[in-house]
């Protein structure tokens, strides 16, 4: 998930440049809205490549499909991915069919008009309802067309050290006071009740999820319930002082660490975190562990996801309908988690009896009992989430007040919906 985070600061001057010096022909030579209709092959660029599984499941694909598929790289440096991209997309460079993009830059591509919509062809109506409905509407979605097939799903999940519970005699918390009454049982000497990732470009997904708890707007800094969020992020380090303020330079590996060290009571962070708890040796119900979202006013939970994306210009779209319509099934849902080990985007097969994975009884009451939301995002989302992790910075750190946040914030989100 530090990818997620980190991506997407170049999308909008790439945009910007190529779309003025680039006309609407491919780079092959090709007019960007011919189509070959029987083509069996495409081009597919993608970070998974790499993956010990790759093979396998590209073999699955075209063996399902009959479309060979031509692999090429994403570039590994996140900065090179998002200009190459970028570059392909708004030139109407016909070369890539398809591409393996985030939740920022399907944002921000969508919204450039650089993707075929799914709608009709590939994310219909009876397959979208698979997917979880809150976050389809939130991030592949926009006027009124889908543009992405989600390949896996991630959840960003309420954790708790059951281990230090254990000693406060506490039950795991179910709401806000509970959570606060733990948080203040938990904290003694170095040991913390509660623990967050409040580095700028990082504390953005912490911030919304507190947002989320109380039942407020990210996208609304005026809202009081948004106001009620920050104030009780700031009364964390100050007021009950159940949270350090040295986690301002903390990203998401340090406090995974100091959660596996038994610093931290409790914590926000992906599902992904499993891998790394269970090699810690500290997975497990009576250690580290997923628990239920607290419920304030809501127990809303955040999810992310990596998606498969048609460019516009790909003269291959027949061919590439069916690459995503099997990526979209149950079948290619399954090969994808095989592949890479991360749980599917499809519901229902999580929720199939058949299927089985690390955490997935956890995964699953969040299905069932909260609902999943994805992340508030911008077209231009590094500089978004950059600048509001900033001025949250300033006001937890005593530089500006609440007002001044709030009125700084709201100044920085109007002007960048734009």
């Amino acid at each position: 998930m530090k990818m997620i985070i980190k991506l997407c600061g170049l999308v909008l001057s790439f945009t910007l440049i190529i779309s003025i010096i680039s006309g609407c022909v491919g780079v092959n030579g090709n007019s960007s809205t011919g189509e070959q209709s029987d083509s069996k092959s495409l081009t597919l660029m993608t970070n998974d490549s790499t993956k010990p599984g790759w093979k396998a499941y590209q073999k699955k694909i075209e063996k399902a499909t009959g479309i060979k598929i031509n692999v090429v790289p994403t570039p590994t440096n996140p900065n090179d991915m998002v200009a190459k991209m970028t570059t392909i997309l708004s030139s109407g460079d016909n070369s890539v069919d398809l591409l393996f993009v985030n939740d920022e830059l399907i944002t921000a591509f969508s919204r450039a008009g650089y993707l075929e919509p799914l709608e009709k062809n590939v994310m219909t109506k009876d397959t979208a309802n698979n997917f979880s409905k809150q976050y389809i509407k939130d991030i592949p979605t926009f006027n009124g067309h889908i543009y992405s097939v989600p390949s896996y799903l991630e959840i960003l999940s309420f954790w708790v050290n059951h281990e230090i519970l254990k000693k406060t005699g506490m039950g795991v918390p179910k709401n806000e006071k509970e959570f606060l009454d733990y948080a203040k049982e938990a904290t003694q000497g170095k040991v913390y009740g509660y623990g967050g990732s409040w580095e700028k470009s990082y504390v953005y997904n912490e911030i919304g999820t507190f947002i989320n708890l109380f039942g407020g707007d990210y996208f609304n800094w005026k809202n009081p319930n948004t106001q009620k969020a920050l104030k009780f992020m700031y009364n964390l380090a100050h007021k009950v002082k159940v949270t350090p303020m040295s986690q301002i330079a903390d990203i998401y590996d340090p406090m995974m660490q100091k959660f596996i060290d038994g610093k931290y009571g409790m914590i926000f962070m992906y599902t992904g975190a499993i891998p790394t708890f269970q090699q810690a040796g500290k997975f497990g119900p009576n250690k580290l562990s997923i628990e239920p979202m607290p419920k304030f006013k809501t127990n809303d939970a955040y999810m992310a996801s990596w998606h498969y994306v048609l460019n516009k210009s790909s003269l291959k779209k027949k061919a590439a309908i069916k690459v995503l319509k099997y990526t979209a099934s149950k079948e290619g849902q399954i090969a994808y988690s095989e592949m890479s080990g991360r749980l599917p985007a499809r519901l229902d097969v999580i929720n199939d009896p058949n299927f089985n994975a690390t955490g997935l009884d956890r995964v699953r009451k969040y299905i069932k009992n909260s609902t999943l939301r994805g992340r508030p995002l911008l077209p231009q989302s590094m500089e978004f989430i950059n600048s509001i992790g900033g001025i949250f910075q300033k006001y937890v750190t005593n530089e500006i007040s609440l007002n001044e946040a709030v009125n700084q914030a709201q100044k920085e989100i109007n002007l960048l919906k734009k």
